[in-house]
């Protein structure tokens, strides 16, 4: 698979773009005809009268030179999105039916055809049901044992609201059946309800699977909650900054909470952590959201069952078990973001399907997916607003259809044009 000149692609090596301008036929800036008018002098062509120097290109004028240098290539598209959408390349017959249309346009139809009927497959189920093991860094092992959760399921649950066009919302409000299975030879989803341990507790869609909670047992339910926040946000902590950061011992907090709002030796002599310390960084930059969070996720056993009391460590001489008061003072509440407080688990997924970082995230994951990019947090592979916005819009006016986003990414012109 080529990588593909795609405007994501050329940003990613420090070009800008500005996507709404480019090619516009009312600005007239733009460049035109590919620059190769030497008679304007918007153009990087230009050359003044009586001078031998042209003038260089501005970075935003190569973008579009590449471009708009691309050509369609429907073979090599359908080749990419047969081994993306049902991991298996094309068939004679696949192939013959795009070399056999007459022109680009009857390409296209074919194409887009095509890439209707792989979605349509059953092989695309069994594909997004890898993307999102590999996208939760997950997956059951071997044969399940006796009194373990089973970590296939999230991944499980996740393809099926994709690929039966429900909202990606669910994936954290869904309260019944996020534990299903499929079938590869039935070709069916069979839903079921989660495993639970002693204690019975509320379903908020994949936060409260316990195969994932168990994936990311950690101390002080940390881990748990750094895995929500890459994974559908699509950052690393800090999670939120201050319009009005403020310098601090050896930093600077930036931080959307108030300072003293998580615990610190200042409000809490007795504090096991001093998040509040600043003689080296500011932790409180991260803890004012992670602690916020945390711990809701406290009571889950490393088998990601939820029990009556506290079962993850402060990792301190003597490993005592966390409490809620070594993460907030009495009187401070949970909450999602600054302005978005939450009470318990099931909130805080209303809060996370709510938040259109959210929504933009999954589409960036299927655009890296699509374009064979890497991961957008451990790969930095990160993509400018103005790329996939068109999409992100579709998706929130859509009913987050992600099902409906794959195909127009996988018909894109950047997925079809090298």
């Amino acid at each position: 698979m080529r990588l593909r000149n795609s405007a994501s692609t050329l940003a990613a090596f420090g070009l800008a773009v500005a996507l709404s301008g480019c090619g516009s036929s009312e600005d007239p800036n733009t460049v035109n005809n590919g620059g190769t008018d030497p008679g304007n002098p918007n153009n990087p062509g230009y050359t003044p009268p009586g001078s031998t120097t042209t003038t260089p290109a501005t970075p935003e004028e190569q973008v579009k030179q590449i471009l708009d240098a691309r050509k369609a290539d429907y073979s090599e598209a359908l080749r990419t999105a047969s081994l993306k959408l049902r991991d298996a390349l094309p068939s004679m017959a696949e192939i013959k039916t795009i070399e056999a249309a007459p022109d680009d346009a009857a390409k296209k139809v074919a194409y887009e055809k095509l890439v209707d009927d792989m979605i349509a497959s059953p092989e695309f189920t069994l594909v997004m049901v890898k993307f999102w093991k590999d996208t939760f860094r997950t997956g059951q092992v071997g044969a399940l044992q006796a009194g373990a959760a089973n970590r296939d399921t999230a991944a499980t649950f996740a393809a099926q609201v994709v690929v039966e066009s429900r909202a990606y919302s669910e994936l954290f409000t869904q309260t019944a059946n996020t534990c299903p299975t499929y079938d590869p030879v039935a070709k069916t989803f069979t839903p079921a309800a989660c495993a639970a341990g002693a204690v019975a507790g509320p379903t908020a869609g994949l936060l409260t699977d316990p195969g994932l909670l168990s994936q990311y047992f950690a101390n002080m339910a940390f881990r748990r909650v750094r895995f929500i926040q890459e994974t559908f946000a699509c950052s690393k902590f800090p999670a939120e900054y201050s319009a009005t950061p403020k310098p601090l011992g050896n930093g600077t907090f930036t931080g959307a909470f108030p300072y003293e709002s998580i615990t610190g030796k200042v409000n809490t002599p007795t504090a096991k952590i001093d998040f509040q310390d600043t003689s080296a960084v500011i932790c409180a930059n991260c803890h004012v959201n992670l602690n916020r969070l945390a711990p809701m996720f406290t009571n889950f056993d490393d088998k990601g069952f939820l029990t009556a009391a506290s079962q993850v460590e402060v990792p301190i001489p003597g490993n005592p078990k966390a409490a809620r008061i070594d993460y907030l003072p009495a009187a401070e509440g949970y909450a999602w973001r600054a302005g978005k407080p939450v009470t318990d688990i099931p909130t805080l997924g209303a809060a996370i399907a709510a938040d259109p970082e959210v929504g933009r995230c999954a589409v960036n994951r299927v655009w890296n997916y699509a374009m064979s990019r890497g991961d957008i947090v451990n790969d930095l592979a990160t993509i400018p607003n103005a790329v996939t916005q068109p999409y992100v819009d579709s998706f929130a006016a859509g009913g987050q259809k992600l099902k409906e986003t794959i195909r127009g990414i996988f018909k894109s012109e950047d997925f079809v044009k090298f």
